[in-house]
């Protein structure tokens, strides 16, 4: 998509700002700028040169990432494209981009993770007991916050592996997969973090990787492909794999009693539609309660996590409010299948007695496996 059609491919938009009333971004700050069909506008007015672009647009195109507003628009505009395009064209025409972005940007280049203050050697830390291949077919990608935040999440990956036989690898020259770099409308920055992470996935013959992160997930299945054509690589996600052990019955399940109410991930649903298989494997546990939260699925709100980089106490605020919407259910604890919800959620929850919990490591911990084949 070219910007300079943007004029006419906003002409879809009715401005009946549905956007703006699901927008977690205008309900914390409300500024009509915040708003998607504010910056809608106000880039419509750029494409067909009525003025110069607002100081601050680039720097507002910087949302959560949470795709509400295109799912929620009636008239199909495809608003994260236009996020992506804009910014990648208002960078290229002198734009400025945020303080705290652009430390972000240079870090990941340096270091290779968005996070500052990690650096690059220390990617692999939690991997260095286990023992695992170099090279394989299968290569666990334990993106960022598996590998710094917690490592606990990729040690998981290994051992569900392990119940279907699978002696998967882990390449330790792994970096970033490069959501931000995307995110930013770094194009450049984003095709050297693709290319040299699939460099690294030929060298160690992979074929398939598994991830626990639902942004690297959607980051390498979505827009890696657009980098590389021939990219042939399998991307799953642990509920994928969770998904089909429970289905093949390798996994059955210990009671366990209490209700809990299920999150859906920004990146693993609305960007790439899986909702019903972490679902699935929830129900397959006896005693465990599925109870809904009122916006769940397409309408799932989301937990501001990803907002957490650039703006911590936004990103906090987000976050409290969707645990609230857990706490009316009266249930017990959320669960959640991405590491950057879980982070979020938990801050928000600090204050209520509610546990926050990842899908893969209650599923395992419950499970009573037997390996393939046995």
């Amino acid at each position: 998509m070219n910007i300079d059609n943007l004029a006419e491919i906003l002409k879809n938009c009715g401005s009946c700002n549905y956007c703006r009333d699901a927008c977690p971004m205008y309900i914390e700050l409300k500024s009509e700028l915040d708003s998607p069909g504010g910056k809608l506008r106000a880039l419509r007015a750029y494409a067909t040169k009525m003025r110069k672009p607002p100081i601050a647009l680039l720097q507002k195109l910087y949302c959560a990432d949470c795709r509400r507003c295109e799912a929620i628009c009636p008239a199909g505009v495809p608003v994260t494209q236009i996020w992506h395009d804009a910014k990648a064209q208002l960078l290229k025409t002198g734009g400025e981009m945020t303080e705290t972005m652009q430390k972000v940007l240079e870090w990941i280049e340096k270091e290779g993770t968005p996070f500052i203050g990690f650096e690059a050697d220390e990617r692999g830390i939690w991997a260095e007991d286990l023992d695992l291949p170099p090279e394989s077919t299968t290569a666990i990608f334990s993106g960022c916050m598996g590998s710094f935040w917690y490592p606990d999440q990729p040690e998981t990956i290994v051992d569900m592996l392990k119940k279907l036989n699978v002696n998967a690898g882990y390449v330790p020259s792994e970096i970033c997969c490069g959501l931000f770099n995307y995110w930013a409308g770094d194009d450049e920055g984003f095709e050297k973090v693709v290319r040299k992470n699939y460099e690294m996935f030929q060298k160690a013959g992979v074929d398939h990787i598994v991830t626990g992160c639902g942004g690297c997930y959607g980051t390498l299945a979505e827009h890696y492909p657009h980098i590389i054509p021939d990219f042939n690589i399998k991307i799953l996600h642990t509920v994928e794999v969770l998904a089909d052990m429970v289905q093949n019955g390798v996994l059955t399940f210990e009671g366990l009693e209490g209700s809990y109410t299920y999150h859906d991930s920004c990146h693993l649903g609305r960007a790439l539609g899986i909702y019903e298989p972490p679902r699935e494997i929830i129900r397959a546990v006896p005693g465990l309660e599925l109870v809904e939260m009122k916006n769940n699925r397409e309408s799932s709100n989301c937990c501001g996590g990803f907002l957490s980089v650039l703006d911590p106490d936004i990103a906090e605020s987000v976050g409290r409010r969707r645990v609230a919407e857990a706490e009316e259910l009266g249930v017990d604890g959320i669960i959640t299948t991405c590491v950057s919800c879980h982070k979020n959620l938990s801050y928000g929850a600090r204050e209520t007695k509610l546990k926050v919990i990842q899908l893969d490591e209650l599923i395992l911990d419950k499970a009573r496996s037997s390996h393939v084949g046995e």
